[in-house]
């Protein structure tokens, strides 16, 4: 699907806002990470306003999350399905070695065929 450029700069807003929030950030401090202005961040996340080069990578670094993220919008499973995948990973990246026992029982439990 095509989309105008105010649609694009309007659904990069949101998922920048949504990985922003999921990595527990406010707009001051991903600014901050970003070498940029919360005005640049609010404008980013609100559709106003498209962000440089150089802030659109600090901004994909500093959320540690791939620039394809950031732009998909939706229409492609493929990589929703390795967004999943990535925040399992950034998830899993947090647990002790107890907690990271107990997902596997768990994760083995789900996916255990029953015939």
């Amino acid at each position: 699907m095509l989309y105008t450029n105010e649609e694009i700069m309007k659904k990069f807003g949101e998922n920048v806002k949504l990985y922003r929030k999921r990595a527990g950030l406010t707009q001051e401090q991903l600014a901050e990470k970003c070498d940029c202005s919360k005005q640049t961040i609010s404008g980013t996340e609100t559709g106003y306003s498209f962000p440089s080069s150089k802030v659109l990578f600090n901004i994909s670094n500093a959320l540690e999350t791939p620039l394809m993220y950031l732009f998909n919008f939706g229409e492609d499973e493929y990589a929703g399905n390795k967004e999943v995948s990535s925040i399992v990973e950034q998830c899993m990246s947090k647990l002790n070695f107890e907690q990271k026992n107990l997902l596997l029982k768990i994760l083995l439990f789900i996916t255990e065929t029953k015939h």
